[in-house]
């Protein structure tokens, strides 16, 4: 899996898909000297230092008043996923892109829209026309975004983006690589998010060596990811005739690297299936995949989740998953629980 991954002259991204369908040519649906130029001009807001300069405070304060707000009903229950990890995910990655929080609800729809169009693998023409109207509607409240950020510039991507006055990306080319980062932003953030709060909380025994230290905290978030990833696959497109490991794969077919399996490869991580926030290479996992893909939000999906186990540890003593409302993550290419219904002590 890794030598696809890591070959994207042979195994590349540069095909028809549903995701080009859906948002264009962007940096997930390019390879060589046009990838590597979108991605440099839309990485520097998710490098580690500027997030925690410029999006930790308001972060906190964010996750904070979610957490707060949390809608505790009878016996003291309240549901994380669509209460703290999507308002927290929609918060985080428009503030980065600079899209105005006033937008929120109209984002969430078209992401709606947009999660529906990229699972739609029976072909529904309904569900692709409300994706692309989605996608269209995004790119008409892009302009005047664009144009307040042209006279008036603000440390967020979309400004560094119509501010590049040196080799600057078409409003097209902004348009699709902002409409991927929003979806991603969005999708597999709140996914990692809520399946970690999930993993955490199933294995209760496991959060006081979880909540020991910044560092075990850390290594516990990438056993989350290992163990149960928002993503579980990534497609490649041959560019030729190959074979894998004897397996021969005619140019134009599709390989599926399933991320998921490779997180539990017993060749590279011991006893795979068991959970363990201890485990030291917990890190190798792909569920950011590997290469030139990598995921350029990575820095800030990882943020967003420490500040939401650490609040919700601190702001909801006695925290266990309702055994009246049990979840799990499912889902073929994108995992994670419709519902996250946790209760407290009182």
């Amino acid at each position: 899996m890794l030598a696809v991954l890591r070959d994207p002259d042979l195994f590349t991204t540069d095909a028809p898909s549903t995701i080009r369908d859906m948002f264009g040519v962007h940096m997930m649906t390019t390879e060589g000297p046009t990838q590597i130029r979108y991605k440099r001009k839309c990485l520097p807001p998710f490098h580690v230092s500027r997030l925690e300069s410029a999006s930790l405070p308001r972060l906190k304060a964010e996750v904070e008043r979610l957490v707060r707000a949390l809608g505790w009903g009878g016996r003291h229950a309240g549901e994380v996923r669509t209460e703290v990890a999507r308002p927290v995910a929609l918060h985080s990655v428009l503030s980065v892109l600079g899209i105005p929080l006033s937008e929120t609800e109209r984002v969430n729809e078209w992401y709606e829209h947009f999660a529906r169009a990229l699972a739609n693998f029976a072909g529904d023409p309904d569900l692709r026309a409300a994706g692309k109207g989605a996608a269209d509607a995004f790119g008409r409240a892009l302009e005047p975004i664009l144009e307040q950020l042209a006279r008036k510039p603000n440390e967020t991507l979309l400004s560094d983006l119509v501010c590049d006055h040196v080799d600057p990306l078409t409003a097209e080319e902004i348009r699709s690589n902002a409409l991927i980062i929003l979806f991603g932003g969005i999708e597999t953030t709140e996914s990692m998010i809520a399946n970690a709060v999930w993993a955490l909380l199933s294995h209760p025994e496991q959060i006081e060596a979880a909540r020991s230290s910044p560092a075990a905290l850390d290594l516990a978030i990438e056993e989350t990811l290992r163990w149960e990833p928002a993503v579980q696959s990534a497609a490649r497109h041959a560019t030729r005739d190959t074979e894998i490991r004897g397996v021969p794969i005619a140019e134009g077919e599709v390989v599926h690297c399933m991320l998921g399996a490779a997180n539990r490869d017993p060749a590279h991580f011991e006893d795979p299936d068991r959970f363990d926030v201890t485990r030291r290479n917990a890190g190798d996992h792909l569920s950011f995949a590997v290469g030139r893909h990598f995921c350029l939000g990575a820095p800030l999906a990882r943020l967003e989740t420490r500040v939401v186990l650490e609040t919700l540890w601190a702001r909801c003593p006695g925290l266990r998953l309702d055994p009246e409302r049990p979840a799990a993550p499912y889902g073929y290419e994108f995992r994670k629980p419709k519902t996250l219904w946790v209760k407290r002590d009182a």
